[in-house]
């Protein structure tokens, strides 16, 4: 008797049979007309334990003295749940910078996220939302591993979970490449730089020349960075193409926790 509703993902349906008579109970049920195997317990009721969609009816009953009556039957509907699925663009991030960008990438239409960032901030019922972690009394974000989770529900009020760690680390690192070649064959036309966890504001780059000129500087760290498809285009502060040599740059900057770096290298310029 009774009908239910399954999600993919729920475990097994229940349908209860109750019996008048004496155990032990021998009875035959089907599922859309089709009979299943005879089953005999002393078990009253009995549950059918199912993943099984379709319409449940008993069929045939019978008791310890002889054959009874049958009546009743139940709907099993099975639902397809959805796959819950966290991106981001990186699961480590910088303490001097502990924000991230959360995107559910679940395929099916889903009404609600419940997001949890595993931080003891309270869940968030918000779509794809930026999260910044614990911050320690200098502004900075408290380095450790975060598991987040979401719980995506459908229409259909069905639900999936799933979790992804995100590391906040308190290091630094920066990649210099000491070649390039500018020109505009869309190959390593910029020279540019990669890096992490160092304080952009005490940042200052100089590029100098044979002659101890220097012929190009920045202190925007941005202005430099390979994915933002940002560098020097192999020009001097003039707009002069500089010409195919080896110079020599100076860059200095601050770590997250303030200790002051000085990195000193060569470019190879090639045309």
């Amino acid at each position: 008797s009774g009908d239910e509703l399954l999600c993919t993902n729920e475990g097994n349906a229940e349908i209860s049979i109750s019996f008048n008579g004496t155990a032990p109970f021998t009875f035959v049920y089907s599922v859309n007309g089709v009979n299943k195997s005879a089953i005999t317990t002393n078990l009253n009721p009995y549950v059918i334990s199912t993943t099984e969609g379709g319409y449940y009816t008993l069929t045939s009953f019978s008791d310890a003295i002889g054959v009874g009556t049958v009546s009743g039957g139940g709907l099993v509907t099975i639902l397809e749940a959805p796959t819950s699925i966290i991106s981001t663009i990186t699961d480590t991030i910088h303490a001097i910078d502990p924000s991230l960008q959360f995107t559910s990438s679940s395929s099916e239409i889903i009404i609600e996220q419940s997001w949890n960032f595993g931080d003891n901030t309270l869940f968030q019922i918000i779509n794809n939302p930026i999260h910044t972690f614990p911050l320690n009394s200098d502004g900075l974000g408290i380095a450790s591993t975060y598991q987040v989770s979401l719980i995506v529900t459908d229409a259909n009020s069905c639900t999936d979970t799933t979790f992804k760690n995100i590391f906040v680390v308190n290091d630094y690192w920066i990649y210099i490449p000491n070649s390039f070649s500018p020109d505009n064959d869309n190959l390593n036309d910029k020279f540019c730089i990669e890096f992490s966890g160092i304080r952009e504001n005490s940042f200052s780059f100089f590029v100098i020349n044979r002659q101890g000129e220097i012929i190009f500087e920045t202190t925007d760290a941005n202005s430099l960075k390979c994915s933002q498809n940002m560098g020097w285009d192999g020009k001097d502060t003039k707009g002069i193409k500089c010409i195919p040599t080896t110079y020599v740059y100076e860059m200095y900057f601050q770590e997250w926790d303030g200790w002051k770096n000085t990195k000193h290298g060569s470019i190879n310029l090639v045309r």
